[in-house]
């Protein structure tokens, strides 16, 4: 409990917690996500912003902090609180912020907090871009989600679906998909002509997407789905 209050005391002397790198990234974990809870479409730019005001702010209460250290000792060995004690430390207090915030508090700025602050920025977006790639692989391919309704479709004997932009538009509304997109991949399980003209690239893409939605039909044990996708997928042209 000694040591540690020890060192709290000497990170608080010596300014080091408001530059710490794990310090400035927790701070800026902790404020960004707080803010997009409020806001959606709240940038990193922003939070930047607020942790540099944190940082102006605590140099300045750490210049409070050094001048009540101070004053507590001088107080000690003077007898006391006088009225002129007080005014000389009040206009210490102010004279002094002025060289240390030039030699000091902005040195520290420019030199540790700022660089600290862009490199904690750049891995919090990295993780989060790398968090969205691992989202991504493990979302269904386009094409797969649209194999699954036409199997939903034609197992539920709805026989709604067809290659038409009505299918497509409701395809858009399901999946947030583009509906041009949509259209193309109606137009490849339904029209014989564009399955035809398919290149081998496109072929072995096609195959994977078969894949990815027996997958989902194997995971659901739905045999009756299992059998509708290879009938269609025998349509198709092997790789």
């Amino acid at each position: 409990m000694k040591n540690f209050n020890l060192r709290r005391l000497r990170s608080m002397l010596i300014f080091e917690l408001p530059v710490n790198f794990g310090y400035i990234y927790k701070r800026f974990y902790d404020q960004h996500n707080f803010q997009r809870n409020i806001y959606i479409h709240w940038p990193t730019s922003a939070t930047r912003s607020q942790l540099i005001a944190d940082y102006w702010r605590s140099t300045f209460f750490h210049h409070l902090q050094m001048t009540a250290i101070a004053s507590i000792f001088v107080m000690a060995f003077s007898g006391g609180i006088t009225d002129m004690l007080l005014i000389i430390t009040i206009l210490v207090c102010i004279v002094l912020y002025l060289p240390l915030y030039f030699i000091t508090y902005r040195s520290i700025y420019n030199d540790e907090f700022l660089p600290k602050l862009e490199m904690a920025i750049a891995t919090y977006e990295g993780r989060e871009r790398s968090w969205l790639e691992k989202c991504k692989q493990d979302q269904l391919s386009n094409r797969a989600l649209v194999l699954l309704f036409y199997v939903f479709d034609k197992t539920s004997k709805a026989d709604y679906l067809a290659p038409s932009d009505k299918c497509a538009d409701l395809l858009h509304k399901l999946y947030g998909i583009s509906p041009k997109g949509i259209k193309n991949e109606l137009d490849l399980i339904y029209k014989k002509d564009k399955r035809a003209k398919l290149e081998s690239r496109h072929i072995v893409e096609v195959s994977k997407s078969f894949e990815e939605a027996y997958k989902v039909l194997e995971t659901m044990q739905f045999e009756d789905g299992i059998k509708c996708l290879k009938s269609l997928e025998q349509q198709f042209p092997r790789p």
